[in-house]
């Protein structure tokens, strides 16, 4: 509800990547008393729950008994993306980090927010495995073997930013995820 509040006050605005056509979304930012004011309470709650994902990480990494040497600190930016799909919209296959060149995410977090989905609605994540080697010696998504990821309400999705081939497919309904970028 608070998402369509958002989008009906004008605060959800279209995507000006070319490859992600038709999407809108809203940054959701928290680092701030100011910031947090204007986050819908429910959307606030939310985001400081996935903003902790990086610190449970660690936490879960420093119990293990072997330890994971020269791991990366990982950080959180204080926003978070609610992005909406609708008929029509979809992004094209991508990773969210070019080997670090173009940015520094390291892991991706997804929350889809679709109370009301049903299987062929659409808007799956769409994960592609990697063919290395393919297109000249580069890496390249194998676009014949991937993994479809419906986006049901409450379903949490996390990947490697730098490593992850994937796709957002054309949904038949609307659809909302909210994405949280860990950096290192």
């Amino acid at each position: 509800a608070e998402l369509a509040e958002l989008e009906g006050a004008g605060e959800v605005h279209p995507s000006r990547d070319p490859c992600n056509v038709g999407a809108r979304s809203v940054w959701l930012h928290f680092e701030t008393e100011e910031e947090r004011r204007r986050v819908p309470a429910a959307l606030l709650q939310v985001c400081l729950h996935l903003a902790g994902l990086p610190a449970a990480l660690h936490l879960r990494a420093d119990e293990c008994e072997q330890r994971l040497a020269g791991r990366p600190q990982l950080r959180v930016h204080p926003h978070v993306m609610a992005a909406t799909y609708r008929k029509g919209a979809e992004y094209h296959v991508h990773k969210d980090s070019y080997n670090g060149a173009d940015n520094q995410r390291m892991v991706t977090v997804l929350l889809y927010l679709n109370h009301e989905w049903r299987p062929g609605d659409g808007g799956e994540l769409r994960v592609y495995r990697t063919a290395p080697g393919a297109n000249g010696g580069k890496e390249a998504p194998d676009q014949g073997d991937f993994v479809d990821v419906a986006p049901i309400c409450g379903r949490l999705v996390m990947f490697r930013s730098r490593e992850t081939w994937h796709a957002v497919r054309e949904p038949r309904e609307q659809r909302w995820a909210l994405t949280l970028w860990v950096m290192a």
